[in-house]
């Protein structure tokens, strides 16, 4: 490409300075919006876009769409195949991301929140004005046992902090070899036996056709009652409907989510989500909004490394 490639950044806030400079070294970047009759050649988005027919459809000169993201569930990706457009993520740069920890964190920090009842406990004191410990009375982390579902990278995170808070650990993923379990020091289980053992699983797949909404009513029925589940990875990968089901049948014991199935979708799923239902309710659910990978840190690594991607492409 040459000095009059446009590219647009869709989403430039606090976008990393070093990355738009790769990206002004391969041409002209516009943030936000390009003026009209601009030929794009270049689209970078985080998630706030929905990249599907109708939005290329303003682009007939798209070359490519950049997204420093590690899944693709808000790209169209087969559209863009069809039309020629390559499709970049973090699946590019796999190596260069191995030690980004945010997502991991955050499902720490959720699956603390909820087995001590954080937000509900403080809402009793600075709401309430409730200073009742009794209401909270929960158990500690030690001892317990950590399901984990997907051990790549954010798996293998968060098995390092469970092993630090000296946490029983099972895992179950059929694409990793038996070396990665040996050296976390995790015990290899099938799925089954998995959800029937742990007191909290924790979600870390990817999402794939294959995969999607694999943990179900059968296999959700087979937790314990007092089970917590946590998903950071994405919300296709659960049947939601099942799992608020079970926590108003009180045969699980909470749920706390980063991702939501249908969080792509535009306005108005909110109001038809089970889980958001569920916690309006009064159940045990605790619910943010995609905001795993959403840290400076983070952001600036992937942003910074998935433009020296495309420049590698493109930037000849």
């Amino acid at each position: 490409m040459s000095q009059n490639t446009n590219i647009l950044v869709l989403e430039p806030e606090n976008y990393s300075p070093h990355a738009l400079a790769t990206y002004r070294q391969m041409g002209k970047v516009w943030l936000g919006q390009a003026e009209s009759n601009t030929e794009v050649s270049i689209i970078v988005v985080r998630l706030a876009y929905r990249i599907d027919g109708t939005l290329l459809d303003r682009f007939p000169s798209l070359r490519a769409v950049v997204s420093p993201t590690t899944a693709l569930t808000h790209v169209d990706v087969e559209e863009c195949r069809r039309r020629g457009i390559e499709v970049i993520s973090l699946a590019d740069c796999r190596d260069a991301i191995n030690d980004i920890t945010s997502t991991a964190e955050l499902a720490l920090g959720l699956m603390i929140s909820l087995l001590r009842a954080i937000p509900c406990a403080s809402s009793e004191v600075v709401r309430n004005g409730s200073w009742n410990r009794n209401a909270f009375r929960s158990r500690q982390l030690s001892r317990m046992t950590l399901g984990i579902i997907g051990l790549g990278r954010l798996g293998r995170h968060m098995a390092r902090y469970a092993k630090a808070l000296c946490m029983e650990i099972v895992a179950y993923d059929p694409y990793q070899p038996q070396e990665k379990f040996d050296e976390l020091g995790v015990r290899r289980s099938d799925l089954l036996p998995l959800l029937k053992e742990a007191d909290i699983v924790s979600v870390h797949a990817s999402l794939t056709g294959a995969n999607y909404g694999f943990l179900g009513r059968s296999e959700i029925a087979e937790m314990r009652s007092h089970a917590l589940v946590v998903n950071t990875a994405r919300g296709g990968l659960i049947d939601e409907a099942a799992l608020a089901d079970a926590l108003r049948d009180g045969k699980l014991g909470g749920v706390a989510v980063d991702v939501l199935r249908d969080e792509d979708e535009g306005v108005g799923w909110m109001k038809e989500s089970p889980l958001i239902r569920a916690a309006k309710d009064g159940f045990n659910v605790l619910i943010t909004p995609h905001i795993g990978g959403c840290t400076s840190d983070a952001m600036h690594v992937t942003e910074e490394s998935i433009a020296d991607v495309a420049f590698k492409k493109f930037g000849g």
